[in-house]
């Protein structure tokens, strides 16, 4: 992403959405660790073209994250809103793969450490906070978020 002669166009909506469900989603910490770099590296590259943050990144889906990263402890998270790149775009279902995120997706406290839950969530916290800190000074995000958590009621 930091090479200056390659192109930046790929830098969208689905992949900071794949980044902050693997903030959410990762048990590893050195893989959510590099899923945050790569996400504040993604930030910093859509900052650096005026509009093109609010163009990748509408209100609906800073509303989304944060309802994922604020489910409760042991509360299955609502994947519905998540990317799923195997979905084409006529709808047909792929082959079924191997579900690596299940027991942190279902939130099984059998399966998965409430500390790794914990850090996963401060990850995704972080990664809300980076967005607000990068977000352009021009255009107000509270007041965005505001305004149409109340337009969407």
């Amino acid at each position: 992403m930091v090479v200056p002669s390659l192109p930046k166009d790929w830098v969208n909506t689905p992949f900071l959405s794949l980044l902050f469900q693997n903030l959410v989603c990762e048990e590893r910490s050195d893989v959510r660790d590099l899923s945050l770099s790569a996400w504040r590296t993604a930030l910093s590259i859509l900052g650096d073209s005026p509009g093109r943050m609010e163009n990748v990144i509408t209100q609906q889906l800073i509303l989304d994250w944060y309802a994922i990263m604020m489910t409760p402890l042991g509360v299955a998270v609502d994947s519905s809103a998540f990317y799923n790149p195997s979905v084409p775009a006529n709808g047909a279902l792929l082959a079924e793969r191997h579900n690596v995120d299940k027991n942190m997706l279902s939130q099984d406290l059998s399966l998965i450490s409430v500390e790794v839950t914990l850090k996963a969530r401060v990850a995704a916290a972080t990664a809300l906070a980076y967005l607000m800190f990068y977000w352009p000074k021009e255009v107000n995000l509270f007041s965005t978020l505001i305004h149409s958590s109340f337009t969407l009621s």
